[in-house]
C-alpha cells in the first residue's frame, strides 16, 4: 500500500487529533498515519493549508460556551478602524463575570503582543482572559474561576 499524501489528510480528523495532541505529538502521528517523514517546514505547510480558519474555532467556542451556560451574554468582538486593538476575539459575561478569549488556530496562532498586553489589562480588571483554540478550553476557563469563588 502507498503512503498517503499528507496534504489531503481529512480537516476534520486534523481536528480532533489536534484536540488531544501536541503540536510535536500532532507531526509524528502525521507522519505514522501516511508513512511519511515530515519536516517542520512541510508540517507548518500542511497546518495551515488543513485547518480550518480562527471563525471555525470561534464559532465552536461560542456555541459551547451558549450551551453550558445559556443565560450566558456571548459575542464575537467586531475589529474595525475605531474599536480598541488587541481586543480578544470572543467575549462573554456569565454570573456577572466578564470573559474573553483570544481565538488561534491549534499548533499555529500566536497572540500578538497588544493581545498579550490586553489579556494581562483584562486580568487585572478583574475578568478572566486566556488564548485557547476550543470549547472545551473556554469551559476549563470558566470552571477554574467559578472554582477560585469563595
Amino acid at each position: 500500500m502507498p503512503p498517503k499524501d499528507p496534504h489531503r489528510i481529512s480537516r476534520k480528523v486534523l481536528v480532533e487529533q489536534s484536540r488531544r495532541l501536541s503540536k510535536e505529538e500532532l507531526r509524528i502521528w502525521l507522519q505514522a498515519a501516511t508513512g511519511q517523514h515530515i519536516t517542520a517546514a512541510e508540517f507548518e505547510k500542511i497546518l495551515r493549508e488543513r485547518l480550518p480558519k480562527e471563525s471555525f474555532f470561534q464559532h465552536e467556542i461560542m456555541e459551547a460556551i451558549k450551551a453550558e451556560y445559556p443565560a450566558a451574554f456571548v459575542w464575537k468582538a467586531a475589529a474595525g478602524p475605531y474599536s480598541r486593538q488587541g481586543i480578544p476575539d470572543v467575549c462573554c459575561v456569565i454570573d456577572g463575570h466578564f470573559f474573553g478569549f483570544e481565538v488561534k488556530r491549534p499548533c499555529l496562532g500566536e497572540p500578538s503582543k497588544i493581545q498579550e498586553r490586553t489579556i494581562e489589562e483584562i486580568e487585572q480588571a478583574g475578568g478572566t482572559a486566556a488564548v485557547i483554540s476550543f470549547g472545551h478550553q473556554a469551559l476549563w476557563e470558566v470552571t477554574k474561576w467559578r472554582m477560585s469563588k469563595p
